[in-house]
């Protein structure tokens, strides 16, 4: 066994993914979540200042910080299953994160999201390969090094049909994570997908891990779509997968934390009460763990000798990232990928994701072409808009981009542009500080008013001059509709 069994980690007990929708279930029910899990750049900006890239919010990470209970940092932006390295600038960041919120160790994903040329929108199964290998340890040892506290990497859901020239699923993390000296995130949830989607079982997937070196485990609910089942961070995790837990718990000799994930956007629909019987469920699961941490002896099957491919990393990469973004197949290796049902499937989950960046970063303007023009149109625009231009990694970039389109596209919408003036001066605002005033030929408040609310204002009213200036932290003040003393925030985001 590598150091990484011996190591003496705190344990947590049950938490859940943060997000401020899920703060009233703090000072509701602290008995059910032990520990917060952050995903640091979830909370980011992208500034498109290469001196200082990203925007880190120290109010929100000290209030992060504030919360009850041990937190947890759960990267998303610095993946360790690829051969391009994400942007160095974000290791200081992450390494502060971690000092401030005191979490006993990080995790990452064993997967990729960047090739050369650019960002694929989704995590992207890694090359299964011993060429493979070499690049991700290498990836592992240097997050470790920035980060200065023991990594643990996710295992991760693959919608791609299984390949006769990869290393199975479970033989290849047992060889990551012995050969990188790193913990185990084990995502039960994803590994339940993969078998439901065709893959190894996740008993065979277990047997061929080192079972001692799972720190942490997640969990999540998720829904079926196009004949796959879906790791959507829905809600209520599966039946079936209740019971894997029941059984896998016990032989986790050092598992320190449980972890449910849920997406934000789903909790309105799926409830605070849902979800808290969530976590009475998982802290039944917790109860069933071995209490004392050890080193257990792992028994696998013989291992077969590892197919030999020349498909390489890098050309894994550029074509599976090519076809997931929407773009034709040219090679042999995109002509495959783009027969797998597991791709098609990706691509439109990242055009999902992408539609949901723009939409929650411009909101007003979204909806305002979604009621003027309908939601086929809008649907279709955002169609085109893909098609020219690849995925980004952060919202506020991804919005930027389709609002150049748009503008390019002179969309002939009443207000449009200055709406969308508003919402890009916000953002900007919201990126450097610096205080903005946006006009307006009509009186903006009724409208901004009825776009927060999903409705089209049919009499935009009279004609005349109006300012509205944004600040970072103040009040939006709008010139010549409130006095300052009545000045509110209008909502936007």
């Amino acid at each position: 066994m590598g150091s990484s069994s011996r190591l003496v980690l705190q344990e947590l007990g049950v938490g859940i993914v943060y997000s401020s929708a899920l703060e009233p279930l703090l000072t509701m029910h602290p008995e059910l979540i032990d520990v917060l899990e952050v995903e640091p750049q979830t909370t980011w900006i992208e500034t498109q200042d290469p001196s200082v890239p990203y925007l880190v919010r120290p109010d929100l990470l000290q209030h992060i910080a504030a919360l009850p209970g041990r937190k947890l940092v759960h990267s998303v932006g610095t993946p360790v299953g690829g051969s391009v390295r994400a942007n160095a600038a974000q290791f200081p960041l992450l390494r502060q994160t971690v000092e401030k919120l005191d979490s006993p160790w990080a995790s990452e994903h064993l997967s990729f999201n960047l090739t050369q040329d650019y960002f694929t929108g989704f995590f992207l199964p890694p090359r299964q390969t011993a060429a493979g290998l070499r690049l991700y340890i290498e990836a592992i040892q240097l997050l470790k090094k920035e980060l200065g506290v023991p990594l643990a990497v996710e295992t991760g859901v693959n919608y791609l049909r299984p390949r006769p020239d990869e290393i199975p699923d479970g033989e290849f993390i047992a060889a990551v994570v012995e050969s990188a000296d790193c913990g185990i995130l084990l995502d039960l949830h994803n590994i339940y997908c993969n078998e439901c989607n065709g893959r190894q079982s996740v008993a065979q997937f277990l047997s061929q891990l080192p079972l001692d070196r799972v720190w942490e485990v997640h969990l999540a609910g998720g829904f079926e779509m196009e004949g796959f089942w879906l790791d959507a961070h829905s809600g209520s995790i599966p039946e079936p997968l209740q019971r894997i837990c029941r059984e896998v718990i016990p032989a986790l000799p050092n598992v320190k934390a449980i972890i449910f994930e849920i997406f934000s956007s789903f909790l309105p629909h799926f409830g605070l009460d849902a979800t808290c019987r969530e976590l009475e469920k998982i802290h039944e699961v917790w109860a069933l763990r071995s209490t004392h941490s050890r080193a257990m002896p792992v028994t696998s099957p013989p291992r077969i000798p590892w197919p030999q491919s020349g498909v390489e990393p890098v050309e894994w990469e550029q074509a599976l990232g090519r076809i997931v973004i929407g773009r034709d197949a040219t090679g042999s290796l995109e002509k495959e990928f783009a027969a797998d049902p597991g791709a098609h499937l990706i691509r439109a989950l990242v055009r999902e994701f992408r539609a949901s960046m723009v939409v929650a970063v411009y909101r007003l303007s979204c909806r305002l072409l979604m009621l003027a023009l309908g939601v086929g149109i809008f649907r279709a625009l955002l169609e085109d808009f893909w098609s020219h231009t690849p995925p980004q990694q952060f919202a506020g970039t991804e919005a930027d981009a389709f609002a150049d389109y748009l503008v390019a596209k002179e969309i002939r919408v009443p207000q449009l542009q200055s709406i969308l003036a508003f919402e890009r001066a916000s953002l900007a605002t919201l990126r450097d500080g610096r205080p903005r005033i946006v006009s307006f030929n009509v009186d903006p408040l009724p409208m901004l008013r009825a776009l927060a609310d999903g409705v089209l204002l049919q009499d935009p009213g009279t004609p005349g001059e109006y300012e509205i200036e944004i600040t970072e932290d103040g009040p939006i003040r709008i010139a010549g509709i409130l006095p300052e003393s009545a000045s509110r925030n209008i909502p936007f985001h």
